[in-house]
């Protein structure tokens, strides 16, 4: 695997459990519907020795990303690099992941999101936190709670945060909040709506959303121009079975 992503440009500093087996991850998909079912295994055994061992992997990092399915594995290394991504003043995203994260784990995830300069969610996490914080449930307001995610307590003063909504084939909304504004500015991007035959399977649309968007942030690109990029990926993924995509790209901004 290690071999694989050499061959693809990407480092992969893995920490392996010498008594806990790789995850594995069930994935049904009945009329283009998907669940997945997880044996998480060495996923939940991220040894903190691991990150000190490979911190200089970070000293060259121009974006950090996690995911709040970290908090699982490790939240004290969750919570050391994002302290390091502020403490550098390195640009961190962060996705909320699962609504049962929100559920059970929200004190780590909120302490996490402290550091986030870009936070992801789709619209049911959205609308858990809008839960969360007292919204209403009917006729849910996903443009309001995605404002009120950029308002959340922040360590990174000077820079503003970036709170991304993705909701499937309705427009993704993004709420920019600077520390000491009035109030978050909210923009909506349509998304190009499939056909029944063209949609294929939903795995991976998130993560390929942000893949996009972080592809275009890396290369110092608007948010226009990120948030574009994440529906081109995010649309080209579901119209492949499995997370797989064409050999070729053809996104221009």
């Amino acid at each position: 695997m290690t071999k694989d992503l050499e061959d693809n440009g990407i480092t992969g500093n893995f920490h392996y459990d010498k008594e806990t087996p790789t995850g594995t991850c069930a994935v049904l998909v009945y009329d283009k519907n998907r669940t997945l079912c997880a044996n998480l295994a060495a996923a939940c055994k991220y040894d903190l020795e691991h990150l000190k061992s490979n911190m200089d992997a970070l000293k060259n990092a121009q974006i950090i990303y996690s995911t709040s399915f970290f908090i699982t594995s490790n939240v004290q290394a969750l919570m050391e690099v994002a302290q390091y991504a502020t403490d550098n003043k390195i640009p961190f995203g962060f996705n909320m992941s699962a609504v049962f994260l929100l559920q059970f784990e929200l004190k780590n995830v909120l302490a996490a999101m402290e550091h986030a300069d870009y936070v992801f969610a789709n619209e049911d996490e959205a609308k858990e936190f809008g839960k969360i914080r007292g919204m209403e449930q009917e006729n849910f307001d996903y443009a309001g709670v995605a404002k009120i995610i950029a308002k959340e307590k922040k360590t990174k003063q000077d820079v503003p945060r970036y709170c991304i909504v993705t909701h499937g084939e309705h427009p993704v909304i993004v709420a920019k909040y600077t520390p000491g504004d009035a109030d978050a500015e909210v923009k909506e991007y349509p998304v190009d709506v499939l056909t029944k035959d063209q949609l294929v399977d939903t795995n991976g649309a998130g993560d390929a959303f942000v893949g996009g968007f972080m592809a275009m942030l890396k290369q110092g690109k608007d948010i226009d121009t990120c948030v574009k990029a994440g529906i081109y990926l995010s649309r080209e993924v579901v119209q492949r079975s499995g997370c797989t995509f064409p050999d070729k790209f053809d996104f221009t901004a």
